[in-house]
């Protein structure tokens, strides 16, 4: 799959946003990390974390300011396959920060898993982004989450996210991600 780039206007600036297979260049992902230690605030969980197959970057002027990855996998809702695009890497570098360049990014994302037929999308955050999840539509799930990490199955330590695609029930006893977290 080839580079896809779509303009959108961002009050005025264009942001240009780049859809590349893979997890992206390591000169974005440095640039936007801009020497923070733990952009993501998940180092100190100990979590080893899937590679992304796709990943969309936010570029304004030449510069990247946001990204997100996502990958797509079949996991088991109450013990029953989902086909299920896990979103992560959820960046937006912090002098870009409030402008909706996240919403625009999540959104894009989004419809780009649906595309690809993914029944739901899942992420696993941290509490304090829960709000900015659930004013996009996403909605925080009660269930225990099971995640692969190489010493194991464990449960995820992060709130769980979904944002239903296809109409589907939500689980109501447990997920099994039946792999690395995204």
């Amino acid at each position: 799959m080839a580079a896809a780039e779509h303009v959108l206007d961002d009050g005025g600036a264009d942001l240009q946003l780049v859809h590349v297979p893979g997890p992206g260049s390591p000169d974005d992902r440095a640039a936007l990390r801009d020497d923070l230690p733990d952009p993501f605030g998940v180092n100190g969980l100990g979590l080893v974390w899937a590679d992304k197959e796709h990943t969309l970057t936010g570029v304004l002027e030449g510069r990247p300011v946001a990204s997100a990855g996502w990958l797509l996998r079949d996991v088991a809702f109450d013990g029953l396959p989902r086909r299920v695009a896990g979103l992560g890497g959820v960046l937006v570098h912090p002098a870009y920060r409030g402008r909706g360049i996240a919403r625009t990014v999540i959104s894009v994302a989004v419809e780009h898993a649906r595309a690809a037929g993914a029944e739901t999308m899942i992420l696993l955050c941290r509490p304090d982004l829960v709000p900015l999840y659930t004013q996009l539509g996403w909605s925080r799930l009660s269930v225990p989450v099971t995640v692969q990490q190489p010493d194991g199955a464990r449960t995820s330590p992060l709130t769980t996210m979904i944002y239903d695609l296809a109409g589907l029930p939500r689980p109501s006893i447990s997920v099994d991600l039946r792999g690395l977290p995204f």
